[in-house]
């Protein structure tokens, strides 16, 4: 009897070493002003990291190790070249920019990165695709995994929304994990899952998206709906668009949160000199001084100067900021070189850069633009131009 040669067992799918992954960035000022009137969106900092280092670190953390940048080629700020060098440095992984000079949209700009994601057509691995807004808990192992695993040309990571008709649902059949449609905006409850942000395609998408064209995630993702191409995976940790300096704010406490946890010794503790409740960050370069109360929820950022007595609560305080003694802060950012004088208290505000607060003021839902001095109280909501 003829022995049958048994095949060899199906080995799981290994993330590949030449794998690769896109970030894009729509546009760099994004709607976080004034805070990003001073540094673009992927360098403002977020818990003492630009934002773009949170992006590569979970990027590398999966296995990934060249990350293609697409960005328009308007507005690019001075440091961005010298930015992305040190970081590639830091991270040890190769970053490549790839600049549109029209308005492409955003899979018109993955189309316009086509040759370097695919190495000219001879890489045919999966790639990540993670847009530059999005902050989450990035899950990007499992996400790979699930996409070699169904087979179709895309998964896309979903999030259930309490508001979901802010951004347009994603309908899920739930025995296939497969996205039937996209509803844009519902009037009437449809689901309450929505589109993370983040993707896992196969290089077989680019033929979907017209060559030097302006498309958008908005009409790709749909067609591939339609031809059954698309799958999805739920995302159980956090997940924040960062629209707004509020769900900024909103966006550090949860990262805090998952420090405690990943981290712990990232965060501080308190001393003989100051309290600290809750999660705090606090930059090895700031000062704080005596019968200080900092937190829940505080981001001290580097050469940072807390005066005696200072109440801080939900705020961040970006580089070379300044408190003076007794001042209170609460669910506000100060912005780079921003000082708030004595007596003040400080509530649901946001500082640009190198504002001068005077002493003994009330702020309350003020957004005051770059080197402005303020002498006067705001009582209610304001924009200060």
């Amino acid at each position: 009897s003829h022995s049958r040669v048994q095949p060899a067992p199906a080995r799981p799918p290994a993330v590949r070493a030449y794998m690769k992954a896109v970030l894009l960035i729509g546009n760099f000022s994004g709607s976080l002003r004034p805070l990003t009137l001073s540094q673009p969106l992927p360098l403002l900092r977020f818990c003492n990291r630009s934002l773009i280092f949170h992006q590569l670190q979970a990027l590398k953390d999966a296995g990934i190790s060249q990350v293609v940048i697409c960005h328009p080629n308007k507005e690019v700020p001075a440091d961005w070249t010298a930015a992305i060098e040190q970081l590639s440095g830091e991270l040890g992984l190769k970053l490549v920019c790839s600049q549109e000079t029209e308005p492409a949209g955003t899979a018109g700009a993955l189309k316009h990165a086509e040759a370097l994601v695919t190495d000219d057509g001879t890489n045919d691995a999966p790639f990540i695709v993670v847009n530059a807004d999005v902050l989450c808990s990035y899950p990007l192992r499992d996400l790979l995994l699930a996409h070699l695993k169904h087979g179709r040309e895309g998964t896309l990571l979903t999030t259930r929304s309490e508001e979901p008709s802010e951004y347009g649902v994603v309908v899920v059949d739930e025995r296939t994990g497969g996205i039937t449609h996209f509803v844009d905006r519902p009037e009437t409850f449809v689901s309450d899952r929505i589109n993370c942000g983040v993707y896992v395609f196969s290089p077989a998408i680019f033929e979907r998206i017209r060559a030097s064209s302006r498309v958008s995630m908005n009409e790709l993702l749909p067609a591939m709906a339609k031809a059954e191409q698309l799958n999805s995976m739920l995302l159980s940790g956090y997940w924040v668009k960062l629209t707004s300096t509020r769900s900024y704010m909103g966006a550090v406490a949860s990262h805090l949160e998952i420090a405690r946890y990943l981290a712990p010794a990232s965060l501080a503790e308190s001393t003989a000199d100051f309290t600290v409740t809750g999660n705090v960050m606090v930059h090895p370069s700031a000062t704080i001084g005596k019968g200080c109360v900092v937190g829940p929820a505080v981001v001290i950022g580097p050469n940072c100067r807390v005066a005696e007595g200072v109440r801080l609560e939900s705020c961040t305080l970006l580089e070379g900021a300044a408190v003076a003694s007794h001042a209170i802060i609460r669910e506000s950012v100060l912005g780079l070189g921003s000082s708030i004088g004595r007596w003040c208290f400080v509530n649901g505000s946001v500082l640009g850069e190198a504002v001068e607060v005077c002493e003994a003021l009330l702020l309350n839902g003020a957004t005051v633009l770059p080197q402005k001095q303020l002498e006067r109280n705001i009582r209610s909501p304001e924009i200060v131009i």
